[in-house]
């Protein structure tokens, strides 16, 4: 179970995740630097005393989910689509992980609302004791009656200190292999919804990258940025912007070389396999014997 002083700091990390969240619904417009709308939300976690638990994901329309700003990214928002914006902060390494979509047109607001939906079912419905994978059932029949579909190899995740994806998930569709909820569990939920086939495949660089071997290397530059990255980011992604931010350009080539030595693990861009547009929104949610408490509100957040 969780004590105090942990619920505290979850509580803490949600609201910073919160209020990236409503900068990204307030702010995000046609023309917007994509890297800027990363480093403020970013910005503000570090200055309110906590810290990205990723770097802030800005997929754009069929990009379902893994691409942040690289240095010098010139992407910028376009008219019209649906823009998800996901933030991750962390206190102490309790973390709280939330997501909205912003349409831009009324092409994609159907598709948005299907997603929301479904996350104010399941945030109804989690429960010490439910099984996740109707969970899963409830997300896809949501989604389902709208007209679209589910995207099924994306799910929510159960969340541990310093440990985004903790074993446990919350499927998009029915399953039957998930185990269940229990009292005092975290779980990030975030129903993706398209208009495509409904699967992600990878589609290019994320920008995002995860310490994943501490083993030893013989190269002391490569050993030495290695043992600073794990320090610095305990296991969670980091961004490339970040590491030039620190390091400058010879430390993005050393992350790089790192990468290809399967010290570090590069995420891939995903991609709605169909072209579909994609929707998510997510909340994070406490698990208690009757309910689940939300830390972010994003249903509230969004009305």
């Amino acid at each position: 179970m969780l004590t105090e002083d942990e619920v505290e700091k979850l509580h803490r990390a949600g609201e910073l995740v919160r209020e990236g969240l409503e900068y990204a619904l307030n702010h995000v417009k046609p023309g917007m630097s994509v890297l800027e709308l990363c480093a403020k939300i970013e910005q503000n976690i570090t200055s309110k005393g906590g810290f990205p638990a990723f770097p802030v994901n800005v997929s754009i329309n069929d990009v379902a989910a893994h691409y942040t700003a690289e240095p010098h990214d010139k992407l910028v928002i376009p008219e019209k689509g649906i823009i998800k914006v996901d933030v991750g902060a962390h206190v102490d390494g309790y973390i709280a992980d939330g997501a909205v979509s912003v349409v831009l047109g009324e092409e994609y607001a159907g598709l948005a609302l299907a997603s929301l939906e479904a996350l104010k079912k399941v945030g109804e419905l989690m429960r010490s004791g439910v099984r996740l994978g109707y969970l899963g059932k409830v997300v896809e029949k949501t989604i389902v009656a709208r007209g679209f579909r589910p995207i099924e190899n994306l799910s929510g995740h159960k969340i541990e200190r310093y440990n985004l994806h903790a074993g446990k998930t919350v499927p998009n569709v029915s399953s039957l292999l998930s185990g269940k909820a229990l009292e005092g569990e975290v779980y990030a939920v975030e129903p993706f919804a398209t208009n495509g086939v409904g699967i992600v495949v990878e589609g290019g660089e994320s920008h995002i990258f995860r310490v994943t071997s501490m083993k030893k290397l013989k190269n002391r530059d490569l050993q030495t940025l290695l043992r600073d990255l794990w320090l610095t980011y305990r296991g969670l992604p980091f961004a490339s912007r970040w590491v030039y931010e620190k390091w400058r350009e010879d430390g993005v080539e050393r992350l790089y070389s790192l990468v290809e030595m399967k010290r570090i693990h590069h995420y891939a861009m995903l991609v709605e396999a169909g072209g579909g547009a994609v929707a998510q929104f997510e909340d994070t949610f406490i698990v208690g014997k009757a309910r689940a408490t939300p830390l972010i509100g994003v249903v509230e957040l969004v009305k």
